[in-house]
């Protein structure tokens, strides 16, 4: 049985149907004809691995299952598809085009300083408002790559990046890459509740964590360079990754990680030992994952993860052109994302194929993913269940006045990019297209009498003008909930460029 509202919302929502239903027919007897059901998944392997690269939980161990089931961990793991993401991104361009100097020592410095003066470490969840967070909001980790970083940041106010530790390594490690470093000089560590950046700088390896960034900036610590470290918990290494590696000792779990119950390595055998002999020991002597590999155990039994391409990013600093920091960050950032196009498209799905989804970028083969993203987001979801209504209709105008209420109509990210379904309610805005999908996903978690929404009666609609709406079919007629105007509901569509819900994208809306 469906939550009955409280009376007072029924009659708002009644008086305002009757005056919506009096001026629209809601297009009587108009069906959608899916004539061009291009990329039309029968398979819908693609979608899903996808929207785990949108989602990008670092193992959603706290958060319980949704309508739909629990989100997995995206392959061949959060950072190895984040740190390209990163790479391409103009805030992560900009960063490191500030910090470079051809001497590497003067680059860490610098980037130290900079670290200290523009991080700091949140946890995103924790900037949703109190009255949330007080009736049990799920408690998760998502994973940022540096423009949400940064989004955040714009809310935080006391500083330009906000994020976990691992979001920050990330963010660290893709810098150093773009400033010179070499896949095989600096690395993304996940221990046990942390994650660092490790950096080698003449045969010696350092760790760079920049989480107590907030600390320095008030004088208690020099720097956030340090030359070793006991892990917080247990002295455990789990896996290394950046653009080219990922090394996995296991750290798997039959709901979460199972795939990761699989040690993986890509790395020649004699670099992996001479490299693994020095960082363990800045680790004070960690074991290699909980089964405790003996080193040269571990080399005979991992095999490559067949998700990862063994290719490094090849460009940095250096080769960008500009006068100005903009011009140099823009110069590279293209270079980049050039690079990172052209290896992808293999039969295989590699970390390059998954950045552009981590990213959020809307021109790709399966803008259906940020639809499903949508449907599994932990914000989205639970908010859902508490406006859910007894009747279709009211979903539909609440889902309107919910969203229009509680999110600016303000473009968050880049151009063509498309925002993950809880950032906008960590930043309280996203565009019309954000929108739109964040309805999609918070309709396919209400009830329709006595089952969910369904995929077919929803679909996200992009016009010429790259606005958003969502088509809603209740009793075949179809709505359109329209964001960012008064007019919640509208009886018609205007410039149609394509639609898409999480199982097919059409180009082509016939009514």
């Amino acid at each position: 049985m469906k939550k009955i509202l409280p009376i007072t919302l029924m009659i708002i929502l009644i008086v305002s149907i009757s005056n919506i239903t009096t001026t629209q027919s809601l297009n009587n007897s108009k069906s959608i004809e899916k004539t061009n059901e291009i990329q039309n998944l029968g398979e819908s392997l693609p979608i899903t691995e996808f929207t785990w690269s949108v989602l990008r939980y670092q193992g959603d161990l706290y958060t319980p299952p949704g309508n739909f089931g629990t989100i997995q961990m995206p392959k061949p793991s959060p950072g190895t598809i984040v740190i390209p993401a990163n790479m391409m991104s103009e805030e992560t361009c900009y960063a490191a085009v500030s910090v470079f100097h051809t001497d590497k020592i003067k680059t860490v410095e610098v980037l130290d300083v900079y670290d200290i003066e523009h991080m700091i470490f949140r946890l995103p969840f924790m900037l949703i408002s109190q009255w949330a967070h007080s009736r049990s909001l799920p408690c998760y980790e998502p994973t940022s790559y540096a423009t949400e970083m940064s989004v955040l940041g714009e809310r935080c106010l006391r500083a330009d990046y906000v994020g976990h530790c691992y979001s920050q390594s990330l963010f660290n490690t893709a810098v150093l890459r773009l400033c010179g470093f070499s896949a095989e000089e600096v690395f993304t560590v996940t221990i046990p509740l942390h994650a660092v950046t490790i950096f080698k700088l003449h045969d010696e390896w350092f760790i760079f964590d920049s989480t107590p960034a907030e600390f320095a900036r008030r004088g208690l610590l020099d720097s956030l360079i340090r030359d070793s470290m006991n892990p917080p918990k247990d002295n455990i290494i789990i896996w290394l990754e950046n653009d080219k590696y990922f090394i996995n000792f296991g750290a798997g779990s039959p709901t979460y990680r199972p795939y990761l119950e699989q040690p993986f390595s890509n790395m020649e055998p004699n670099l992996l030992t001479t490299m693994m002999e020095n960082i363990t020991e800045i680790f004070n002597h960690s074991q290699l994952g909980y089964p405790d590999w003996n080193l040269q155990d571990f080399i005979e039994a991992a095999v490559p993860c067949p998700y990862i391409d063994t290719i490094a990013i090849p460009y940095s600093v250096a080769d960008a052109n500009g006068e100005t920091y903009t011009e140099k960050a823009q110069s590279l950032m293209k270079l980049t994302r050039g690079f990172i196009k052209n290896q992808t498209g293999e039969e295989t799905l590699n970390q390059y194929d998954r950045s552009f989804y981590s990213k959020g970028e809307l021109d790709v083969d399966y803008p259906q993913a940020y639809a499903n993203a949508a449907k599994y987001a932990a914000i989205t979801s639970w908010f859902a269940t508490k406006i859910d209504t007894i009747f279709p209709r009211f979903d539909c105008l609440l889902t309107s006045f919910w969203i229009n209420g509680n999110v600016k109509d303000e473009t968050i990210l880049p151009p063509d990019h498309v925002a993950q379904s809880d950032l906008l309610y960590l930043r309280h805005a996203g565009s019309t297209i954000d929108q739109a999908i964040l309805a999609y996903g918070t309709l396919r978690n209400m009830k329709n009498d006595e089952t969910f929404w369904q995929a077919e009666d929803l679909f996200i609609i992009v016009t010429e003008e790259n606005e958003g709406l969502l088509a809603v079919n209740i009793s075949n007629e179809w709505n359109y909930l329209h964001f960012g105007e008064k007019e919640y509901i509208k009886k018609n569509i205007e410039n149609f460029c394509y639609a898409f819900n999480e199982n097919v994208r059409l180009d082509e809306w016939n009514k």
